[in-house]
């Protein structure tokens, strides 16, 4: 009878293993729309969040045949293409960058790998300056608390004290932290803010973002169905903001599942997410 048990659980655990591994090279596609008076034409974006180097088949071919098909206006990438302490994710993040820069003007702003590699002192920290040299001379738009123009759009990336991502620990950001880090903003241009994480989307609203893009939170890694996300990757149980679209009187911050893993190579419920955005004019179906 015990042998009998053992068999059934190792059955289980292999059919587990080999769903996970499965599921782990797959990805979905979600589209969002929001419509403001701030704009005259569409704009339509793609979204890449929390890709941590990881590979859909060779060099990313679906990955990017899927982004080229939805013919974005502009890629934005609200942070974590790395993992921080595995430099071999640089060169895999630097080759569908450069073929991203084929498709479309990108912009990019750090998430907290990206900020850890780059301020802390360590053997991957020139490596990382390699790779951001290599990124910039791409032509792709590097965000560090600034502002760009696309059109009618205003594209802003936010970098967050590394403090903010500390594990199990719920830390507030430090009080007007965006009004004296970011630059002003102008009321009626369409303000889109990248900021990696979610956990300060009412912060990122109150400051007058019209759109937040994040990520982070990796859809919570497992989700309940009928609950949401168990867990985060900063250990926050059932985190609130832990992937979709959220509504702050009209300010939208969408939280992406992300693209890639780290650490935790989990995903149950929970596949992985290319974005799509299309920002509207008020008065267009």
């Amino acid at each position: 009878m015990l042998l009998k048990i053992i068999i059934v659980i190792a059955c289980v655990i292999l059919v587990y293993i080999i769903w996970q591994w499965q599921e782990l090279k797959k990805f979905a596609r979600t589209d969002y729309e929001i419509k403001s008076g701030k704009v005259q034409r569409e704009y339509k974006a793609a979204v890449l969040a929390d890709l941590h180097g990881f590979q859909y088949g060779k060099d990313n071919i679906p990955l990017l045949d899927a982004i080229r098909s939805g013919q974005p206006d502009l890629i934005l990438i609200p942070g974590d293409m790395v993992v921080s302490r595995k430099s071999d994710t640089y060169e895999t993040a630097l080759k569908i960058l450069e073929e991203l820069c084929r498709i479309a003007p990108v912009y990019y702003s750090y998430g907290n790998h990206e900020s850890r590699a780059h301020i802390r002192k360590s053997k991957y920290q020139e490596k990382f300056f390699a790779f951001e040299n290599k990124v910039k001379e791409l032509g792709i738009h590097v965000l560090h608390n600034e502002t760009e123009a696309f059109g009618e759009l205003a594209v802003t990336g936010l970098e967050i004290p590394l403090s903010c991502y500390k594990k199990g620990v719920d830390v507030p950001l430090p009080q007007d932290y965006l009004e004296k880090t970011l630059p002003e903003q102008t009321e009626d241009t369409f303000q889109v803010l990248l900021a990696h994480n979610p956990r300060y989307a009412k912060e990122y609203a109150d400051w007058g973002a019209d759109l937040t893009l994040c990520g982070h939170n990796h859809g919570g890694l497992i989700r309940i169905p009928g609950v949401g996300s168990l867990i985060s990757p900063q250990f926050q149980w059932f985190p609130k903001y832990d992937a979709g679209a959220f509504d702050f009187e009209g300010k939208k911050v969408i939280v992406s599942r992300g693209l890639g893993t780290h650490t935790f190579h989990i995903r149950i419920f929970n596949r992985a997410e290319l974005v799509f955005m299309v920002i509207k004019p008020q008065d267009i179906a």
